[in-house]
């Protein structure tokens, strides 16, 4: 008996530490689970219907799959995901992470727990938004056309103008093809000679940023320049008579409930940072993006005209990027591709892993925030493993 007793154990020990050999820890497919449980958002009051991911014809599993490994670190600083199916809100989940610091290790300042009420700085995905003031300003009368001179709107500017500088239009400003002179992509940010940083510390960014040479013709050659996009806040600045803090708020904010954000300041100009960093809540950000998925429209509200929608998110400039394949207003296109199928989509981004991506076809909105400032985000593999997979 008590030999048949010993052999039942090892056989058990032996079982147990086969079992536990042919299990790789460092896999992705094998992280262990965590036990999370998928739970339909709640209403709150801020104009979001919600719906289950099993309403809308989504894969649960694939969305639980995609947290656990977020959870167990698979994907790092993945500080939330936000998903908008039919109108309505099927997913969002928060996670731990290190808020934006621009002087600390890896950009990375305090470390805190996100949620549903935690602003965000979005960096760049800011342009985006930028891009809509213009297009209210215009549906508005503030400003007559894209093809505007820039000068037009800028009197005290007037002795920095010449012959082809008289040529940038505020279309060249939104689609970044001014021909001006930029140097924000070639260096790193932490560089002193980055034309970003130079221009947020001059105690006058819009004369920095005029007095700079033409390289090109406006319109024909792509360079990325944030300080371009903060020359059109600027401008609607003065076509308005608003700040831009202000006309945000009237026209875009208050119309879609927005109330949770916060617009920067550069210093010492005063003028505000329209090229990035307001911060906001994810939830907010897909309103947002729902906002040019829909056609302009926020229950009922046309906010923007559908003419703003269309020409912002199509092709102005084709480009050669591994993610992105072209420019629009201030918003990026690009095709993915998963299950054997091809997705279009536009989507706003900033530095860290701030995307606001949009499906038209699949009536879909993803949000992610982040920081993962100094290593390749992981949305986009995200996008094509786990989200576009739930949808199928």
């Amino acid at each position: 008996m008590r030999l048949k007793k010993l052999t039942l154990i090892f056989i058990i020990f032996i079982l147990g530490f086969a079992f536990s050999c042919s299990k790789n820890p460092t896999s992705d497919d094998d992280v262990p689970e965590n036990g999370y449980v998928y739970v339909q958002p709640p209403e709150t009051g801020d104009g979001w219907q919600t719906a289950s991911l099993n309403d809308v014809g989504m894969n649960k599993n694939k969305i639980v799959d995609l947290i656990n490994k977020i959870q167990n670190q698979v994907y790092q600083e993945v500080h939330s995901v936000v998903i908008v199916k039919d109108g309505k809100l099927v997913f969002e989940e928060y996670f731990s992470g290190h808020d934006f610091g621009y002087y600390g290790e890896n950009y990375h300042g305090r470390y805190i727990n996100f949620n549903r009420d935690t602003r965000h700085n979005t960096h760049s995905a800011t342009k985006s938004i930028t891009s809509a003031l213009v297009g209210i300003a215009i549906d508005k009368g503030f400003i007559k056309s894209v093809n505007d001179s820039i000068f037009s709107y800028l009197p005290k500017y007037a002795s920095l103008k010449n012959e082809q500088k008289s040529k940038i239009t505020i279309e060249h400003l939104l689609t970044m093809t001014s021909g001006l002179q930029w140097n924000e992509w070639d260096i790193s940010v932490s560089e002193s000679n980055h034309d970003i940083v130079r221009f947020n510390s001059s105690s006058d960014p819009i004369n920095y940023l005029l007095s700079k040479p033409m390289l090109t013709t406006p319109g024909t050659s792509f360079y990325y320049n944030g300080g371009a996009v903060d020359l059109l806040g600027e401008i609607v600045k003065s076509a308005s008579e608003w700040t831009v803090k202000q006309f945000s708020q009237k026209y875009l904010f208050e119309p879609l409930g927005i109330s949770n954000y916060q617009w920067q300041t550069l210093y010492p100009s005063g003028i505000t940072c329209c090229h990035g960093d307001i911060y906001i809540i994810p939830r907010d950000l897909a309103k947002f993006g729902f906002l040019f998925l829909n056609n302009g429209v926020w229950n009922g509200n046309q906010i923007i005209s559908e003419g703003w929608v269309k020409k912002s998110t199509e092709t102005y400039i084709n480009l050669n990027l591994s993610w992105a394949d072209s420019y629009g207003y201030l918003w990026w296109l690009k095709k993915y591709h998963a299950n054997n199928k091809t997705y279009d989509s536009f989507f706003a981004e900033g530095w860290g892993g701030q995307k606001i991506a949009v499906f038209p076809g699949l009536k879909m909105v993803v949000v992610f925030t982040g920081a993962n400032y100094v290593s390749d985000p992981p949305c986009d593999e995200i996008l094509t493993r786990f989200i576009l997979p739930a949808v199928g």
